[in-house]
């Protein structure tokens, strides 16, 4: 499979201390792709070579299948757009000034009062197009919506996020997630969003790349996540080979796992009738419990921060 971003053994270190290590990472056309980890993970450094603001020490970048050591790179690179740490905007000047400061910079020099109206359009800020108001004066949320406007003004085919949601209100994380999607499922734009709060990227996250201590650590679809993430109830018996094959019989063998001590069963199943069952089959339950993990729960014992049993 072909990707638009994927990463091989990326590697960064400074003063011999490495801050990434062999990090592989794969998003394709269309992903909104969660980038997670907690804070000093290594997700701003990972952007930041990405985006060719650094250079890595070990492995490579391709963009669109072109690697970060072909000159072609830059070109790709031109598809890109990208908010690293917090938007580049002049506080001093309006949202439309802004933007149009930004096709200046792009050399973008045909319809810029039509793209600057239409970006505005596009972030929900048209009301600030014959404003005067100072950007110093704009809600954080209103800011890193301009932010977006102008990584919009090159007509990426990939955005890259960081920290978007990072400091807003609950109206404001709404709206910048609602603009996501509407991006992603309008013009399909592909999405990179660095983040440490995993249930707000699980609204929006198509794909996880997850990372720790400067280390990949999982990559899982948002499908697959759910199924991680499922209630179960773990019955552990003294006899577990015999639990095991009497709860297969109930229970379809893909919902049914073996664990260290009995069996761990997935699904909604009549309780009653299986503890009837096992009893009745003179296997001694030793314990029963049930499970329900969160998401966090799941990315805690990833990262070694809690228990996924």
């Amino acid at each position: 499979m072909s990707y638009l971003l994927e990463t091989v053994s990326l590697s960064k270190h400074y003063k011999k201390q490495w801050v990434l290590k062999d990090v592989n990472m794969h998003v394709a056309k269309g992903d909104i792709y969660g980038f997670v980890g907690e804070n000093g993970s290594g997700k701003t450094t990972v952007i930041r070579l990405v985006t060719g603001l650094i250079a890595a020490n070990e492995g490579h970048v391709s963009l669109f299948g072109v690697r970060d050591d072909d000159p072609k790179i830059l070109e790709s690179r031109k598809k890109v757009g990208a908010i690293v740490e917090s938007p580049s905007i002049y506080l001093n000047m309006s949202a439309a000034d802004n933007l149009r400061m930004q096709c200046t910079i792009l050399g973008i020099k045909q319809n810029v009062e039509e793209k600057v109206k239409n970006v505005l359009s596009e972030v929900g800020l048209l009301e600030q197009y014959e404003s005067k108001k100072n950007v110093a004066n704009f809600s954080l949320g209103m800011r890193q919506r301009l932010g977006i406007g102008m990584a919009l003004l090159g007509e990426p085919e990939f955005i890259i996020l960081d920290e978007p949601m990072n400091g807003l209100d609950p109206a404001g994380i709404v709206e910048i997630r609602e603009l996501i999607l509407r991006l992603n499922g309008e013009k399909q734009i592909t999405f990179l969003i660095s983040s440490h709060i995993l249930s707000e990227l699980a609204l929006v996250a198509t794909k996880y790349g997850i990372i720790s201590k400067g280390k990949i650590v999982k990559e899982i679809t948002t499908d697959e996540l759910r199924r991680e993430c499922r209630p179960s109830v773990i019955i552990n018996a003294k006899d577990k080979e015999a639990l095991r094959a009497l709860v297969g019989e109930v229970v379809p063998l893909e919902d049914c796992f073996m664990t260290a001590h009995g069996v761990r069963v997935y699904g909604e199943v009549n309780l009653n009738e299986l503890f009837s069952r096992i009893i009745n089959a003179g296997i001694l339950m030793e314990s029963v419990y049930c499970n329900k993990p969160s998401i966090e729960d799941y990315y805690l014992s990833l990262i070694g921060g809690g228990n996924h049993a």
